[in-house]
């Protein structure tokens, strides 16, 4: 089985990301990644995260999910949003989380309301 170590961290300048890589014991293995690599690997990590079978949120617990979780981030929403087909009637809904950058999704006019409304009667006030 190969065993390593991985850490990622910015360099002293915080202008470039470093990986360091040390497998099976070897000699470190350094790269450094300026904003667009970072972003580009990112984008690499989540398409492959997203390929991965996934327990439901309710079966992971509350410190798996909070975790890493933003505390009131940034958002906008926008119906102005150019989709054909049976997504038309949709809303685009992003969420600035601190690490990842913009993240955005499209909710159908139906899912954007009951959420909507899930929220007017979930919140106090």
């Amino acid at each position: 089985m190969t065993r390593g170590v991985i850490t990622v961290a910015p360099n002293d300048e915080r202008d470039r990301v470093v990986l360091r890589m040390i497998v099976n014991g070897s000699f470190p293995v350094t790269a450094e990644l300026g904003r667009s690599q970072a972003d580009e690997l990112l984008e690499k990590f989540a398409r492959a995260r997203a390929a991965l079978h996934d327990k439901r949120v309710s079966e992971q617990g509350p410190l798996a999910v909070l975790e890493f979780a933003a505390v009131n981030p940034a958002w906008r929403a926008s119906p102005d949003i150019a989709l054909d087909g049976p997504e038309a009637d949709s809303i685009a809904l992003s969420l600035n989380h601190p690490a990842y950058g913009w993240l955005s999704f499209v909710l159908p006019d139906t899912e954007a309301r009951a959420l909507g409304e899930w929220l007017v009667h979930t919140t106090k006030g």
